[in-house]
């Protein structure tokens, strides 16, 4: 979820900073800043589907390797017992793994 909470807690903008303190301006800026927020938010919008998209996208990758890792190691397992004469069997290669 890294895209992920980057988009929904990370602030890179500071609004306040984009805020004239002297009379007149504030106004001013205030009404250039509000169209440019709308905008802003629509596009931060249309990241947050995208961001989600991504991180499924790792987490589903990242299942597979592991489910590979486990599989690879399991034919270790196997290759290893019909090397030493043994014939596999689930409870024997669970063992081994396990330890």
């Amino acid at each position: 979820m890294n895209y992920t909470s980057y988009v929904l807690k990370k602030q890179p903008i500071n609004p306040s900073l984009l805020i004239s303190d002297s009379r007149g301006w504030r106004e001013l800026t205030t009404a250039a800043v509000l169209p440019a927020s709308v905008v802003g938010f629509v596009f931060v919008a249309g990241l947050l589907p995208v961001a989600f998209t991504i991180d499924l996208g790792r987490g589903v990758k990242l299942r597979y390797y592991k489910h590979q890792a486990k599989k690879r190691r399991i034919s270790y397992v196997k290759c290893v017992l019909r090397s030493l004469g043994h014939e596999p069997d689930k409870d024997i290669i669970q063992l081994l793994i396990a330890a």
